[in-house]
C-alpha cells in the first residue's frame, strides 16, 4: 500500500448507519435465553435486546467479538447477558 494513504486512513474508522448493516447471527450466553440463538442488527460492543414482546433487563445482551461455529455451520458472534 502507499505510505501516504495509510498514514491518511491511520486512526480512522468507517461507520454504517443501523438500517444498512446485516443481520448479525447471535449465540446468546446467560440469563433465560442462556443458548438460543438470535439475529440482530448490532455491531461488537454494542447492546441489543433479545426477547419476545415487552422490554425487560435479562433480554439485554452485549455482542462481543468472540465467534463461534455452531453444528448448523453457521458462524455465530457470542453474545454476554448484559446485567449480570
Amino acid at each position: 500500500m502507499d505510505p501516504e494513504v495509510d498514514s491518511a486512513r491511520r486512526n480512522q474508522y468507517r461507520t454504517v448507519s443501523r438500517h444498512q448493516m446485516d443481520e448479525r447471527p447471535l449465540l446468546l450466553r446467560g440469563g433465560a435465553m442462556d443458548g438460543r440463538h438470535w439475529a440482530a442488527k448490532a455491531g461488537v460492543a454494542e447492546r441489543v435486546f433479545c426477547g419476545e414482546g415487552r422490554w425487560f433487563a435479562e433480554g439485554l445482551y452485549l455482542v462481543t467479538a468472540e465467534d463461534v461455529v455452531d453444528a448448523d455451520g453457521i458462524r455465530r458472534n457470542v453474545a454476554i447477558l448484559a446485567f449480570a
